[in-house]
């Protein structure tokens, strides 16, 4: 937990301190008349407690706006609390809306904001960012005088964001992280890991490597039909087990592109697919 630049504070909570292991961070940005927060981890006692301490004790305008980037618990979890304790609106993208007020214990969303619209907290202005990608509805935040891209989870400080079918598009993934690129920030603050000091080679690194994932699936299909399971076999060779099920998704969700595409069939409507 600590100040990252004047008036932006990166809140992270590891009650073990896990080298290697990042967990939501929440972003509160100070303005001369107001402050937004930016995601609020989970809801687990001792973790909201952590959030509500650090905010008590950091010197701060009042709370005007709680920000959530996407439905996942882990960035919903403690906007309850948060607001019971500091006030301000609870937003999101409108796409994300039911699935947060469902996880939500109490309040729900108050305002929905679109592409491009902008919030003032005085002397700052956030702009919003519809992010398509790890969620259909996920939210980017740019904060225009300093440059600076809140981005939730499409980007990590380290590695890369999971795209789950069913919840959000590789396709769109890399359409947003050419569309984050325009923005030419100087920063990235990333909904988890340490901050991205070189935002353009970041997400030009994420944009490579969905494009490297994408031809290692072609270049299986290439010499006969597949599984899923036979390509992450033959993909992901040195995987953590847990991370496992997590794999087969970017494999699934890597299909579902190429097939929108009309680049890979499965006509058997069965598992196995093959080249178009």
């Amino acid at each position: 937990m600590e100040e990252v630049a004047p008036g932006i504070h990166k809140i992270c909570y590891d009650p073990e301190l896990r080298p290697g292991v990042f967990n939501t961070n929440s972003y509160m940005v100070i303005g001369r008349e107001a402050t937004a927060l930016i995601d609020t981890g989970w809801n687990r006692p001792e973790e909201v407690q952590a959030r509500l301490e650090y905010i008590q004790r950091t010197p701060h305008t009042p709370i005007g706006y709680i920000i959530i980037t996407h439905r996942h618990g882990a960035n919903v979890g403690g906007a309850a609390a948060i607001q019971k304790a500091h006030g301000g609106v609870i937003m999101s993208h409108p796409v994300e809306k039911e699935h947060i007020d469902a996880a939500l214990e109490g309040p729900k969303v108050e305002r929905t904001v679109a592409d491009g619209e902008t919030i003032r907290l005085g002397d700052l202005t956030l702009e919003f960012i519809h992010a398509s990608g790890h969620t259909f509805g996920s939210l980017g935040v740019f904060l225009r005088e300093r440059r600076a891209l809140f981005t939730g989870d499409n980007v990590m400080g380290e590695g890369t964001s999971v795209v789950n079918p069913g919840q959000g598009d590789i396709g769109e993934f890399m359409e947003t992280m050419e569309k984050l690129l325009r923005y030419n920030a100087q920063v990235i603050y990333p909904g988890q890991g340490p901050v991205v000091r070189d935002p353009k080679g970041k997400l030009e690194e994420l944009i490579a490597h969905r494009r490297e994932r994408e031809n290692q699936v072609l270049s299986q299909l290439a010499s006969g039909p597949k599984t899923v399971e036979e390509m992450f076999r033959a993909i992901y060779t040195d995987l953590d087990e847990r991370r496992h099920n997590m794999a087969r998704n970017q494999v699934r969700s890597h299909l579902g592109k190429l097939q929108r595409e009309g680049r890979v069939t499965m006509p058997d409507e069965g598992a196995t697919y093959r080249l178009a």
